[in-house]
């Protein structure tokens, strides 16, 4: 019998991952989700966080990558979708950086519409402790975000 490559599907190894990603049974799922209907092209710095999307709420909470799921229209040739959050005050008083990639780093949408799961780091989910709330913000670098279309962000948490 011939043997095709590769040999699983990408659902399939979106499934695994999902088996071996740490979750809190018991605990429950909630979605927030982020609508930004584009009106004109534009581009901003690289990992610059400074088209806001959402907020998170208050607390330690988990984001799940295995429930989350991202919807963009292709743009200019060359763009690069990134998404991360703004800086923040952590749930101790202390300052959290911005990190513009934290969700996302340099997803293709110049090259064609995406429609996918939340690419999240290794380990499947991120964790954000925060007194006030995080933001969760994008932007368009490389070349110019789409002009038209809507952008959709679906993100999964659990409280910790």
């Amino acid at each position: 019998m011939a043997i095709s490559a590769p040999t699983r599907s990408a659902q399939f190894t979106d499934d695994l991952f999902a088996a071996n990603n740490p979750v809190n049974p018991g605990t429950p799922v909630y979605v927030l989700d982020a609508v930004l209907t584009f009106t004109a092209a534009g581009s901003t710095s690289a990992a610059a966080a400074d088209i806001a999307l959402m907020r998170l709420p208050a607390g330690r909470i988990r984001i799940r990558r295995d429930l989350s799921f991202l919807k963009c229209p292709v743009g200019t040739v060359t763009a690069d979708l990134d998404i991360g959050y703004q800086a923040y005050t952590a749930a101790d008083g202390t300052t959290t950086v911005k990190d513009g990639i934290a969700f996302a780093d340099s997803l293709d949408v110049g090259g064609g519409a995406l429609e996918q799961i939340l690419p999240l780091p290794a380990g499947g989910s991120l964790l954000v402790d925060s007194a006030y709330g995080v933001v969760v913000a994008c932007s368009f670098d490389t070349a110019n975000s789409p002009a038209a279309g809507t952008l959709i962000l679906r993100l999964a948490y659990q409280r910790e």
